[in-house]
């Protein structure tokens, strides 16, 4: 199956520190902003489903609002627990376009 790229929301409007959920093609997706660069995973926490966008976001690290387990957003790995993982999408900057590749 291609991937493709998904508009997901604009540059203005995600600020520094910020996090987006959104739904691309049926997989629902968080969106963070950590400077000038950009994440995407996966939206729910394998420990217990909660929800990452609405996490504690520190630095490129973001915490489940449910049980406070710690993913880093560029490897998308649990800094607790290494061997899981949530998945992470690539992410591209067209003008003001944020886009996903799912």
């Amino acid at each position: 199956m291609r991937r493709q790229e998904h508009v997901v929301c604009r540059l203005s409007d995600l600020a520094d520190g910020t996090a987006r959920v959104v739904d691309v093609a049926g997989t629902e997706v968080a969106v963070f902003r950590v400077g000038e660069d950009l994440f995407a995973i996966e939206n729910s926490c394998p420990h217990r489903g909660g929800p990452l966008g609405h996490g504690d976001l520190r630095g490129r690290t973001v915490f489940c609002p449910v049980h406070a387990w710690p993913f880093d957003l560029v490897t998308g790995r649990c800094l607790e627990f290494p061997d899981v993982a949530v998945r992470r999408f690539a992410v591209r900057v067209r003008g003001d376009e944020v886009r996903v590749e799912l």
